[in-house]
C-alpha cells in the first residue's frame, strides 16, 4: 500500500498526532463526501456523535479534517453518544448521508495501539477498504 505522507503529515498537524480514531473521522467524512457529490467546506453540515472524551471523541477531528466542517463556521455538531457516527448534510436541497463505523473495528483499536503504537493503528485504518470500515453508509 502506498502511503500519502502528505495526507498523514496534514492531519497529524490538525489533531496534534496520528491516531486510529483521527483516521476513521477522516475516512468517514471523505467517504460521506464521495457519496453526496458534495464540496468540502462549505454548503453542508456534519452532525457527528459520538462519545464526549478521548480517544473516541478524536473521530471529530477527523471529521473536521476529511470535510472541512469546522466550530468556527458552523457547519458542525457534536451530540455526546455511545454511538460513533456522522451524517453528512448538502444545504442546497437537502442530500443526506450517515457513515456508521462497523462496531467490529472500533473494538480492534485498543489491541492495535498496545500491540504497536497510534500511529500504527491509524495507518491500518487508512489501508482498510470502506466496506470493511463502515456498517452504513
Amino acid at each position: 500500500m502506498e502511503v500519502d505522507r502528505e495526507l498523514l503529515d496534514r492531519l497529524r498537524a490538525f489533531h496534534g498526532h496520528l491516531g486510529p480514531f483521527a483516521m476513521l473521522g477522516y475516512r468517514a467524512g471523505r467517504l460521506a463526501l464521495r457519496v453526496l457529490e458534495a464540496p468540502s467546506h462549505f454548503g453542508i453540515h456534519a452532525r457527528v456523535t459520538c462519545p464526549p472524551h478521548t480517544p473516541p471523541s478524536c473521530f471529530v477531528d477527523g471529521i473536521q479534517y476529511g470535510t472541512g466542517c469546522t466550530l468556527g463556521k458552523g457547519n458542525i455538531e457534536l451530540v455526546a453518544s455511545d454511538t460513533i457516527a456522522v451524517t453528512v448534510t448538502v444545504n442546497e436541497g437537502g442530500a443526506t448521508v450517515t457513515v456508521v463505523p462497523r462496531r467490529e473495528v472500533i473494538d480492534r483499536f485498543g489491541p492495535w495501539m498496545a500491540e504497536a503504537d497510534d500511529e500504527t493503528a491509524a495507518l491500518r485504518v487508512l489501508s482498510m477498504s470502506d466496506e470493511d470500515l463502515f456498517a452504513q453508509v
